[in-house]
């Protein structure tokens, strides 16, 4: 699955999208829209279904790799690269740099156990996000620093031959 959004969100959104019909009062055998929307309703099943079929992952599974959303921001002295990567901490983020591009890894496990009088639960979650990025510029690897706050990581990378804009007037 690539992009953050697990599959069982999209089983939600199919059963919501079902019962928003229901209780508009589409399912009425009278409408006369009725044979229009019923097409649409199968339609959007059918490309959820699709969907759901595509990946080999069981709904609500992390167990595939996710590419996480990332912004490359070029200035004269580097080159800034932010991601999301939400839930992780530092130690579980894993960077590699080289001349002309970036990769960045990061897997995170959990396990949670909740202990009540009539219940017990335990719950473990998995996640693996995966993404490399062709930079804009060469840089200098071995001078690259990197910070993680609030789920967001920042990767400033200098460049290995600063340019200077020069503003050029037209003759």
């Amino acid at each position: 699955m690539t992009g953050l959004v697990p599959k069982d969100d999209f089983k939600r959104l199919q059963r919501r999208m079902n019962r928003l019909m229901e209780d508009v009062g589409i399912s009425d055998v009278e409408s006369k829209y009725m044979p229009e929307i019923r097409r649409v309703q199968d339609r959007m099943n059918q490309v959820i279904e699709d969907f759901m079929a595509e990946s080999p992952a069981v709904p609500g599974d992390f167990s595939d790799v996710m590419k996480p959303l990332a912004d490359v921001k070029e200035t004269d002295e580097e080159v800034v690269v932010t991601m999301d990567l939400p839930g992780m901490d530092k130690g579980d983020v894993d960077i590699t740099v080289a001349e002309d591009a970036l990769e960045v890894k990061a897997e995170r496990k959990t396990e949670k156990e909740v202990t009540g009088e009539e219940f017990r639960k335990k719950e473990r979650t998995f996640a693996r996000f995966e993404r490399s990025l062709a930079l804009p510029a060469e840089v200098r690897a071995e001078e690259a620093k990197a910070s993680l706050k609030d789920g967001v990581l920042e990767v400033h990378l200098p460049k290995v031959e600063v340019t200077a804009r020069k503003k050029v007037t037209i003759e």
